[in-house]
This record gives C-alpha cells, structure tokens and sequence, in this order.
C-alpha cells in the first residue's frame, strides 16, 4: 500500500484536496479546537476517532481507485484506455 499511496500522492492529476485529506483529518485531531471538546471524556474523543476513521477510509478508497485508473492506462498499448479528467 505504501509504494501506491505515493504514487497517488505524485501524480499531477490527483486533486491538491484530495491529496491532503488524510494531512487535514491528522490537524483536526491535534488542533485544540473540536466540534466536540476532549474535555468530555467519551464523546470529545469519539469525533476526533470518527474523523480519522473517515480519512483513513477514504485516502485507502482514493488509491486503490487510482490504482485501478493508472492499470487501465497501463493495461495494452493500442487499446483504448478509459477516459481520465483532469483531476482523479
């Protein structure tokens, strides 16, 4: 995962926003300020857990889907590769 995850964060048609997901999700778990406090023992923690959960999910959805797009890119020379936008 770890070579794919870089190759994901390289390549130029990958989104800015898209890359920094998973930067931001770890700001908001160390920042101070949090839509629910961590002085409140469970709940204050949950949001931050919840927060990074949702990151890790979507950074794995995010480069196993390039990974699918660059394979198809990749697959045989002469053969039509599947439409690619701008930003993946």
């Amino acid at each position: 995962m770890g070579s794919r995850f870089f190759r994901y964060v390289r390549d130029p048609h990958v989104a800015l926003w898209r890359k920094l997901a998973g930067v931001m999700a770890v700001v908001y778990f160390l920042s101070p300020v949090d839509a629910v406090p961590d002085i409140i023992p469970v709940l204050g923690w949950l949001d931050d857990l919840g927060v990074l959960s949702a990151a890790a999910f979507f950074m794995v959805r995010e480069v196993q889907r390039h990974q699918i797009v660059v394979a198809g890119e990749d697959a045989q020379p002469g053969v039509a590769a599947p439409a690619r936008s701008k930003t993946v």
